[in-house]
């Protein structure tokens, strides 16, 4: 399986690893049908004072009593693993040794529909947790940068992984910024650990 060497001279070691072809095409195809029949749901945000939209649509599956709370706001309770999701984590797991529990998926709609800049870094995960997000659809630019640094950009592939490894919440912020080109679905799946629940 390829892994992309991260680092260039002209740009810093990166703690993150980048596989453009771990899930094949034909894979890959059969998880995005799955994914689009998942129980996606518009959630609503609370930022500076004002309840909005979350401008993409989210999902959350994985073990009983895994919630997951973001930015003080955002509740989300996770719903019993799909084999097509476990079968997924298990995969990765023996990729890269670590052990996930819960899953978040996110489905951009479309250019207008992001994610800004932030660190996955909620309590209720393991401290400097692993995360691994898998690409589904459209390709769509995906940006990380040291908290005070220049930001690098990846293009995510279909059926591609990108892990960012223990300490990367903690030194680096990521996104998927809006585009104003005419761009079709994109589904991420993001494994994540979690300190609750029942295993």
């Amino acid at each position: 399986m390829q892994q992309l060497n991260l680092f260039t001279e002209l740009t810093p070691v990166l703690p993150v690893s980048y596989y453009p072809d771990f899930l094949t095409k034909e894979l890959a195809n059969e998880l995005y049908q799955h994914c689009l029949q998942l129980e996606w749901q518009q959630n609503q945000i609370r930022m500076l004072g004002k309840t909005m939209p979350v401008p993409r649509l989210e999902c959350i599956y994985g073990d009983a009593g895994c919630d997951y709370l973001y930015s003080n706001s955002v509740f989300l309770k996770p719903l019993t693993w799909t084999d097509n999701l476990a079968n997924l984590r298990d995969r990765i797991t023996a990729l890269t040794g670590y052990k996930f529990r819960i899953v978040i998926g996110n489905q951009y709609r479309s250019g207008q529909d992001s994610i800004g800049w932030h660190a996955d870094n909620e309590p209720s995960m393991v401290s400097n947790p692993v995360i691994a997000s898998v690409s589904l659809g459209c390709v769509r630019k995906f940006q990380i940068k040291p908290r005070n640094g220049k930001a690098t950009d990846f293009w995510l592939e279909h059926g591609s992984l990108l892990v960012m490894h223990p300490g990367c919440q903690s030194t680096h912020l990521h996104q998927v910024p809006k585009t104003n080109k005419v761009v079709s679905t994109r589904i991420n799946l993001t494994f994540r650990p979690h300190v609750g629940g029942s295993r």
